[in-house]
């Protein structure tokens, strides 16, 4: 009987635990190909290497619709280690995995889409870190 009580918390407890986990909100990254429908800022060489250039961009839809995005680049030779967050003004904010980025690749961190409505102009940062190092595009 004390064998099946404990059996019953311990199922309870791993109940509780896994319910009070919570929700992540990191996004990973993904191919990317900008389109002339995206708003992009210029690019910046990232402070750790040359060969890693990075921007931030705005997409907006037809039914006024925007998120933002962490755009990076990376010409060199040698993997990278990336990760960053998207910031903005009009709530499409996320965290960025880390990923290893390869020589020759191109990826987006993509924020979720949220309304955005017809007015207001949507600004975005966002931090990029290479290798441990941080850098901001603000």
């Amino acid at each position: 009987m004390r064998i099946k009580a404990l059996a019953i918390a311990a199922m309870a407890a791993g109940t509780l635990a896994t319910a009070a986990a919570p929700a992540s909100a990191v996004a990973n990254w993904q191919p990317v190909d900008t389109t002339p429908t995206w708003e992009c800022s210029r690019e910046r060489v990232h402070q750790v290497s040359n060969n890693i250039k990075f921007k931030v961009c705005t997409i907006r839809n037809a039914n006024n619709d925007a998120q933002g995005v962490l755009v990076v680049q990376h010409s060199g030779t040698a993997p990278a280690v990336i990760s960053g967050e998207v910031v903005t003004n009009f709530g499409s904010n996320t965290a960025c995995a880390g990923s290893q980025l390869n020589a020759g690749f191109t990826r987006g961190c993509f924020a979720p889409t949220v309304h955005v409505g017809s007015g207001g102009t949507l600004a975005i940062n966002a931090r990029l870190r290479v290798n441990g190092v941080d850098q901001w595009y603000i």
